[in-house]
């Protein structure tokens, strides 16, 4: 199973939608108001509001994530309102000395259109400041003397009237890339912890399985020539059945750890009821390891056994735990393998991943007669 994001965003995304919505909204009233009280003119006012409001359903698709008005007819309405604010420009030019607030409707259509345009450095912006260049050059002009320095100022006024709408803008766009990453780091976590899981169940029941299997067919085989050595393996085999039960309980509830002496332990158990010649080898000195030194060494001690029962004909098998300069290392080797490859390096690919991640590694290679199991943990 994959976890996948959640559809819709958290209470709190919700909120600060609705926070910078509404602020916005504020902002373009304001804009309108300043320049409807500057003018003192019916007509400027209501050219003044409805550029506003064009600039409002233009930033309800991003600020809302729900389009206000239909894509086919954004761009016809985006033309009627810059007509209408470069007009007020022009008037402002034209009639009075222009400067704050006159170009602020055209400000609120720029930012309106920036934000819901895929383009807005290539075709909002050059157009947005060419049209107040232009606006202001010529209102000026009509009034009698053209002013260069009155349109910088203007289109200055108008970016950075632009800028402050869409500053909230961004903020909210911030927001919603971090409450994306928090809920993709969420949803990495749930699935490496689903991973970890699925290795310790691993680790645990495909070695307890394959003992079970290996006694259930060593009982069989010894029913007719030995009953009560049958006998006893099957007692053995209840015995293994009830402690699977009890790890695979033990791993649901997260409190199991593996164990080097028991894992030892046990492979050289079950390994010599195989048949097989196991030799367990120490460094006399060798110093107590972390906790997740000594678990990930018995995990391997667990899947080489495992691979020794279902991908060999061994007669010997020889564990090695030596003591290097800050290492531990572990060797584990068995002759007679099954062909070049003993099996599918499955359970041994997974280790390898986890011992990489605590700074150890894992290695296993083959010869001629021989597969050598090779693992070092810093210690």
């Amino acid at each position: 199973m994959t976890a996948s994001l959640p559809e819709h965003p958290r209470p709190g995304l919700l909120a600060l939608r609705r926070l910078t919505w509404w602020v916005t909204v504020a902002c373009l009233v304001v804009f309108a108001v300043l320049v409807t009280a500057e003018s003192g003119t019916v007509v400027v006012g209501v050219l003044a509001f409805a550029v506003c409001a064009a600039a409002g359903v233009f930033f309800a698709a991003p600020v809302l994530g729900r389009p206000l008005l239909h894509p086919a007819y954004r761009r016809g309405l985006v033309v009627i309102t810059a007509v209408a604010a470069d007009a007020v420009l022009v008037v402002s030019r034209a009639v009075t000395d222009g400067g704050f607030p006159w170009p602020l409707p055209l400000a609120a259509l720029l930012a309106g259109a920036h934000a819901g345009s895929r383009h807005p450095w290539r075709i909002v912006w050059p157009a947005g400041l060419g049209l107040a260049l232009a606006a202001s050059l010529l209102g000026s002009w009509l009034g009698g003397q053209l002013s260069w320095s009155g349109a910088v100022q203007d289109a200055a006024m108008v970016a950075l009237g632009a800028w402050g709408l869409l500053a909230q803008v961004w903020m909210l766009r911030v927001a919603e890339r971090l409450d994306r990453a928090r809920r993709l780091e969420s949803v990495a976590a749930v699935t490496g912890e689903r991973l970890r899981f699925a290795a310790d169940l691993h680790d645990i029941q495909g070695h307890n399985l394959e003992v079970i299997a290996f006694k259930s067919e060593l009982a069989e085989r010894l029913a007719v020539v030995d009953p009560e050595r049958a006998v006893a393996e099957m007692r053995e085999v209840q015995n293994l059945a009830r402690q699977a039960l009890g790890d695979t309980r033990a791993v649901v509830q997260g409190y199991r750890r593996v164990t080097l002496e028991t894992e030892m332990g046990n492979a050289a158990r079950v390994l010599t009821s195989a048949g097989i010649d196991c030799r367990i080898e120490r460094d006399a000195g060798l110093p107590d390891l972390p906790d997740e030194a000594a678990m990930l060494i018995g995990l391997v001690v667990r899947e080489g056994t495992t691979n020794v029962l279902r991908h060999s004909a061994a007669r010997r098998c020889t564990i090695a735990l030596t003591a290097g300069a800050g290492s531990v290392r572990l060797q584990m080797g068995n002759d007679a393998p099954l062909g070049d490859r003993p099996g599918p390096a499955g359970g041994l690919a997974a280790l390898a991943e986890r011992l990489a991640s605590a700074g150890g590694a894992l290695h296993w290679h083959t010869a001629p007669g021989e597969f050598t199991i090779e693992a070092t943990v810093k210690r």
